[in-house]
């Protein structure tokens, strides 16, 4: 069902890597999705961009959900300007 489901779907804008992902892990953890599932899984999907479709299914996979639902990106690591040695360095603070 896996990969032949997923070559039928070829929709705009979804992300059929993720998809096709998805629905192997339902199947590896014996709760596959029934057609009404997966149409409601694809309409979620639908709803973000192919690399936050992405990110969902990882997600969802590695945290053992059974649903799908958005996450927040990743933060940037930092907005800082100057550097940590720049800062303790700093003598403006004793003019």
């Amino acid at each position: 069902m896996k990969l032949e489901l997923v070559q039928q779907i070829m929709i705009d804008g979804m992300n059929s890597e993720a998809l096709a992902e998805w629905i192997e892990y339902r199947t590896q953890k014996k709760k596959p999705l029934s057609p009404l599932a997966l149409k409601k899984t694809q309409n979620i999907l639908l709803k973000y961009d192919e690399t936050t479709q992405q990110r969902m299914v990882d997600a969802a996979i590695m945290n053992d959900w059974q649903g799908l639902h958005y996450t927040e990106p990743p933060k940037a690591n930092s907005t800082r300007s100057r550097s940590l040695e720049q800062d303790l360095m700093d003598k403006d603070w004793a003019r």
